[in-house]
């Protein structure tokens, strides 16, 4: 009997001695695999001949972790390949109006007489050509420096709105653009003041330049956890239609010089940013812009 028994016992250790090496040849392969794929480019994933189901449900969990991984690495790669081609051409398109007026400038030093209205009026449109595209240039780098430091603060939105347009009194007055507010008060937001403003300032110059006659802009929330946002306005210009004109350098015209698609995009990358959306809608010399907004961050 007691030999029998020995006999089971040292038959369930053989068993248990190959489990165990079995176990710990599947981890060891599983470490290979793992080190050969964080040390190579490569969308392999980890692998098992072993059939336990706690090593296969980790090998599935852990190839789950590394297709999640490798799709936000090329977000993030997709993102900041957007963000450098964007600063490439803006670079160049600063650069052309800057040559332009420096060459303008060098032939007034030259010759005095050079300096006709025209000449310095020409000057005057490529500086000013430079000064919107620096102005958006500096955007990108908000929104590439902003992308993860956000200062969240709680934001009356209503109040906010309000006093930035007011800013815009002046030049909106000056185009014969009447603005109708349709503002719900005491609206807050928790978001970054900074982004915010420079989402306000660009949809408002934006009718500075394309606005006709009116433009409304809206503000009430949409349910407990949301606001809209919206910017409406009257234009002769038609569009295109609604994904075209937040490309990158989209132009309304032949004879544009500055894209109605770069402010846009602009936008879009704050919003996206501050983690909202933005909708474009067009039709019947109507142009919309509708900028959603969760009214608190999404908790982890």
């Amino acid at each position: 009997m007691l030999t029998f028994i020995i006999g089971v016992l040292v038959l369930v250790v053989l068993v248990l001695v190959i489990i165990l090496s079995q176990l710990i040849s599947a981890l060891h392969h599983i470490t290979t695999d793992l080190t050969y794929i964080n040390t190579h480019t490569t969308n392999a994933g980890v692998t098992s001949n072993f059939h336990f189901g706690g090593i296969q449900r980790l090998a599935l969990a852990l190839n789950q972790m590394l297709s999640q991984t490798r799709n936000l690495q090329q977000t993030e790669y997709q993102r900041e390949h957007h963000l450098e081609q964007m600063l490439l051409n803006l670079t160049h398109d600063i650069k052309t109006p800057l040559t332009v007026a420096t060459g303008y400038v060098q032939l007034i030093q030259q010759k005095p007489t050079a300096a006709t209205p025209t000449n310095l009026q020409r000057v005057l449109n490529n500086l000013a050509s430079v000064n919107y595209y620096l102005r958006y240039l500096m955007d990108f780098n908000l929104v590439r420096t902003k992308a993860n430091h956000l200062n969240l603060e709680s934001v009356n939105v209503s109040h906010f709105l309000e006093q930035e347009l007011f800013g815009f009194f002046d030049d909106l007055n000056a185009k014969q653009i009447t603005v109708t507010p349709n503002i719900t008060a005491n609206i807050t937001l928790t978001t970054d003041q900074l982004l915010l403003q420079r989402i306000i300032q660009n949809l408002v110059g934006n009718w500075l330049k394309y606005a006709q006659n009116s433009a409304t802009v809206s503000l009430a929330p949409l349910d407990d956890q949301h606001i809209c946002l919206e910017f409406q306005n009257e234009t002769a210009v038609t569009s295109p239609g609604n994904s075209v004109t937040t490309e990158q350098f989209y132009t309304t015209d032949d004879h544009s010089t500055e894209s109605l698609g770069l402010g846009l995009n602009i936008v879009q990358s704050l919003v996206t940013t501050l983690g909202g959306k933005l909708a474009i809608k067009t039709g019947n010399r109507q142009f919309t812009v509708r900028l959603t907004f969760r009214t608190t961050p999404p908790q982890d």
